[in-house]
């Protein structure tokens, strides 16, 4: 199990690595892909609840970030293992670091949190940039 735990991990940071080095349309080494910085945010559904519930509390929760300035482009990740952990990840490419900090600040998103977030548990983020 240990080594499935580590496992996970690594496909984990190896995505938010694809991510971070600009695994889209601009390629690796762009000057837009440089700049960015990635989260990875994992978290599981909370025990006990509703899967339909869960999932439209994801989808309210992707929504509101979505709307933040600064977000080039997300999205969230279903672990198809449920023997492993997290059950969900979702992966974010920001502008900028300061642009994900400044959304715990905006009331939208406050919002969206007190709506949501018993339907999850949440783990500390990975925040990437790319390797130079």
């Amino acid at each position: 199990m240990k080594i499935r735990n580590a496992l996970i991990k690594v496909a984990i940071c190896s995505l938010g690595f694809v991510f971070a080095s600009g695994g889209h349309a601009e390629g690796i080494n762009s000057a837009a892909a440089m700049a960015t910085v990635t989260i990875v945010q994992p978290f599981d559904a909370a025990p006990g609840k509703n899967p339909a519930e869960v999932y439209k509390a994801m989808q309210n929760m992707a929504n509101a970030v979505r709307k933040m300035p600064g977000l080039v482009d997300d999205v969230v990740l279903e672990n198809k293992n449920p023997a492993i952990k997290p059950t969900h990840v979702h992966v974010m490419r920001w502008k900028d670091q300061k642009s994900w900090e400044a959304m715990f600040s905006n009331a939208e998103f406050q919002k969206a949190i007190k709506d949501n977030a018993s339907y999850f548990v949440v783990d500390a983020a990975g925040i990437f940039t790319p390797m130079k």
